[in-house]
């Protein structure tokens, strides 16, 4: 493949700042370099790559040696000195400029850092361009149903054969879970239940860029009953022990052989797995080249150098309408296979069902993208207007500049030199803020940012950016305003600042305070969508509910089945234990057993349904109503091919009404139809973000579950746990005793909303105080402006609330211009956020009042704090020098 030529702006930067004896040299070096990581990370990482390396270089030992006149280094020395004397002259201003720009960077590069740790998600794998995940869209009768993460096993090596574009394909199958064990040197029995276990095929390691600290990268995978343990997990089992070569056994009963330990992976990766073993462990592997039915295969592809991702779509959208052509008939359904690009599913597959990991958070995204360059606009706006209002006192040193012989371009770059040392002394107290304030953010926030993204080159060379743009931004304009001075006109004293009705400044002053009133409208909505999602009633009783994980490790499913009536029996014996169930699944947590059924409406086309196992004691344990029938029964030995549905599996499958689906039969045209004799109201499984989904329940007769739930009529909680634990001890001493409250569990499913709605809240009372911080140095120098007209209006007569009055009106009309302007945009704002949700709060018309009437009281007390002293002052002082 042709190689792409590095940037060409870089490369002329380089040449114009390099001196002539190293530019060959340093430019040959990093083009080579350039053209080495193309082929190891892709095209981007290396383009970025070759940016900081030529910012790198930017230092005196590689300037071009220029002669340069004793009277502009004179100069630029005097505009520093004269600089630095504002600063400590006018310390007030300097402050309020500079608290203000400190706040809104820091701000900014909080944000910053958090987003580039979202952004550069699996950026680490090689070729990570050309890397994709295949997932698939399931339609029936033309109707797009799901959207699928997981696809068919045979997907993966099928598209090796046929897609000649196609290098590598690997699967993983996310069934690894359950109980893991080994026995130390003196027989104890060290078990855990492990949650984050999965199957893969033998070239995972040569797909990814997981680090391996122990093992073959070629060969941890390659035959059955291999298992490759993370460094973390190895300190668990092991501890100092080499584990390479040491058995594991899987639920009791299959043995692995450690081949591997590769090192606990990064937190920027979507996949975070503990332990992997090797797919072709799994009975009927052989088999998994030609099966087209069981979509529960993570799939990966890496593609040659050059193949475009809207090709390769534009193949796979076809690819299974050979494969499954009976079936698509049969069923009226069809399916189409696309891709995502590994570094894109982090951020970008929302809508995606049975996904890995807490993915699809785009839109968090964008909107602190918003609110980071809101608050630095704020406070570059502050600096805008703080500038042009002292105008007025810098007029006499520039009318003197000028009449000495300074030119305009002159004057520009003064006062773009200032700009510049207020946005850098900014940036740099900035980042040393941000670095000590990162590990406390963590903790309080339960966020995960890394310091070690502030020294990279993306933020180091977005720091350069920003200080550039932020004295361009902040000090042109009032650098154009503060060199149009006549100096003849200055020096004679007949300077006015004006006083315009709506100018730039004012313009300003309204752009800030639209911000900050969508800030806080914003705020509220947040705060008030996220209060509606947790007390939302759930159709279903959480409360004082203790979730065991069922037990896996064990002698046969017979053996299982003994001692789980021991157990039940023994809680039985407990007075704090009022109820006892088990199920394949509870709310909280995902549920990825679903499959297609037919009713008589649907003889041909397969409705999607999820699947729950439940026992006779799982509707009246949760408190779920009864709409029709009964629910299963022990001494009804029908019910083993019997079926509960909710409200909506009876509308999704074609029923009018719950009574008229009760005996009717599902899949009636089956070796083993099903019968209908529950329906049941309907309950959120997960959080009401998504939208209800229909479900089956089928008696679980067997009693294998994954959970048993245990109902607790007392708050000492330690003490019954602890009752239970020790009966679970006796009967499981091979399953580790782990338990969760149900109400938590659910609760955790709202963190990402708790933790965007505490930045949310955090910085936008940042936007707010950097807005107020501006407007009180701007009515600082606004009211020093006019004293001379407060004290003849007093010695007039004039009352101290007339001149408040006089003072407040001209900001007060400024507030209501943006409160008017704020509140149109802040409500199309709420509801393209409120969009992303199934069930929302309503903006309702309070919102709006509140939001006002805060904004207001924050900007009159602002204003009126300088008005009030101003008009408390002696008139004397101010008409002393009449």
């Amino acid at each position: 493949m042709k190689k792409l030529n590095p940037p060409h702006w870089a490369n002329r930067f380089l040449e114009w700042y390099c001196a002539a004896d190293l530019v060959d040299e340093i430019q040959g070096d990093l083009i080579e370099a350039y053209y080495y990581r193309q082929d190891e990370v892709g095209v981007k990482r290396a383009y970025w790559w070759f940016v900081w390396d030529v910012l790198r270089f930017f230092r005196p030992s590689s300037f071009e040696k220029r002669s340069y006149n004793s009277n502009q280094i004179a100069m630029l020395k005097n505009y520093l000195i004269v600089s630095l004397r504002n600063f400590k002259r006018h310390r007030g201003y300097s402050f309020i400029n500079l608290s203000g720009l400190i706040v809104g960077i820091t701000a900014c590069l909080l944000i910053s850092i958090y987003v580039l740790k979202e952004v550069t998600f699996d950026n680490f794998h090689p070729k990570a361009e050309q890397t994709y995940r295949v997932v698939m869209d399931m339609y029936g009768q033309g109707e797009l149903k799901t959207k699928s993460a997981p696809v068919y096993p045979a997907v993966a090596p099928n598209l090796l054969t046929d897609f000649p574009e196609i290098e590598m394909s690997t699967r993983i199958l996310p069934f690894g879970g359950g109980v893991y064990s080994v026995r130390d040197k003196d027989g104890t029995l060290i078990r855990y239940n492990e949650d984050k276990a999965v199957l893969a095929d033998h070239n995972f390691f040569d797909m990814f860029g997981f680090e391996l600290i122990n093992g073959d990268r070629k060969n941890v995978l390659s035959q059955p009953s291999q298992i490759v343990i993370s460094e973390s997990t190895a300190k668990r089992y092991f501890g100092t022990d080499n584990p390479i070569g040491q058995s594991i056994f899987w639920r009791g009963s299959t043995e692995l052989k450690v081949s591997g330990v590769f090192k606990d992976f990064p937190k920027n990766s979507h996949m975070q797995f503990e332990l992997i073993t090797s797919l072709s462990t799994w009975n009927g592997f052989e088999d998994f080249v030609s099966n087209w039915g069981w979509y529960d295969f993570y799939t990966f592809v890496k593609v040659a150098d050059g193949v475009s991702q809207a090709a390769l779509d534009a193949k796979l959208g076809i690819y299974l309408d050979d494969k499954k052509a009976e079936s698509y008939e049969r069923n009226a359904i069809r399916e189409v296979l696309w891709t995502q690009q590994v570094g894109d599913i982090h951020l970008k597959s929302v809508g995606i069902s049975w996904d890995m990991g807490e993915n699809g958070g785009g839109q968090q995204i964008y909107f602190l993208l918003i609110i980071a360059a809101l608050i630095l606009l704020i406070a570059w706006v502050n600096y805008i207007n703080l500038a042009t209002a002292r105008a007025v006192k810098r007029a006499k040193e520039v009318g003197v500049r000028k009449v000495v012989g300074a030119g305009k371009a002159n004057l520009l770059i003064q006062f773009l030199v200032e700009s510049f040392l207020y946005n850098f002394l900014a940036i740099l107290t900035s980042f040393i803020i941000v670095w000590f304030l990162t590990p406390v953010i963590n903790r309080v926030m339960d966020l995960s940012l890394e310091q070690s993204l502030l020294i990279g080159p993306t933020v180091l060379g977005g720091l350069f950016v920003l200080v550039l743009m932020g004295t361009i931004c902040s000090g042109f304009y009032p650098a154009l305003v503060l060199t149009s001075f006549k100096p003849l006109t200055v020096l004679k004293g007949g300077f006015e600042s004006g006083r315009r009705k709506f100018g730039f400044r004012q313009i300003l002053v309204v752009f800030q305070f639209t911000a900050s009133i969508t800030l806080i409208l914003g705020t509220f909505l947040v705060f008030k969508q996220l209060n509606y999602m947790r007390n939302y009633d759930l159709g279903i009783d959480l409360n004082q509910t203790l979730v065991l994980q069922a037990p896996s490790s064990g002698t046969s499913d017979t053996d299982l089945e003994d001692r789980l009536q021991v157990f039940a029996n023994k809680l039985e014996e407990f007075p704090e234990v009022e109820g006892f169930t088990i199920s394949s699944n509870v709310p909280g947590v995902e549920n990825f057993s679903i499959s297609g059924f037919h009713s008589k409406f649907y003889p041909t086309e397969l409705r999607d349904c999820y699947r729950v196992g439940a026992d006779e004691d799982f509707t009246d344990f949760f408190d779920i109503k009864v709409l029709a029938g009964r629910t299963f029964s022990k001494e009804m030995k029908t019910d083993t091919a019997a079926v509960l549905l909710n409200r909506m599996a009876v509308k999704h499958l074609g029923f009018s009404d719950p009574e008229s689906a009760i005996g009717e039969k599902i899949d009636p045209n089956s070796d083993r139809p099903m019968t209908i004799i529950g329906v049941i109201e309907n309950y959120h499984q997960a959080t009401i973000k998504d939208d209800l989904n229909p479900v089956l329940f089928v008696y679980n007769e067997r009693r294998a579950a994954s959970y048993y739930s245990v109902k607790l009529s007392t708050d000492d909680y330690p003490a019954v746990i602890s009752k239970v634990e020790t009966a679970w001890d006796q009967i499981y001493p091979d399953n580790p005793f782990d338990f969760f409250f149900l109400d938590e569990l659910f609760d955790r499913q709202y963190k990402a909303d708790r933790q965007f709605n505490t930045v949310f809240v955090g910085f936008a009372v940042l936007a707010i105080f950097v807005a107020c911080l501006g407007l009180f140095g701007l009515v600082s120098f606004t009211t020093e402006q006019a004293k001379k007209e407060i004290g003849i209006r007093k010695v007039l007569g004039a009352s101290v609330v007339k001149l408040v009055f006089l003072l407040a009106k001209d900001y007060a009309k400024l507030i209501s211009v943006a409160i008017v302007l704020a509140f149109p945009l802040s409500f199309y704002l709420m509801r393209e956020w409120l969009n992303g949700f199934a069930y929302q709060t309503e903006i309702g018309l309070g919102l709006f009042i509140l939001g006002g009437f805060l904004i207001s009281m924050i900007a009159f007390t602002t204003v009126s704090y300088n008005s009030f002293k101003a008009a408390k002052g002696n008139p004397v002082n101010a008409l002393r020098d009449e």
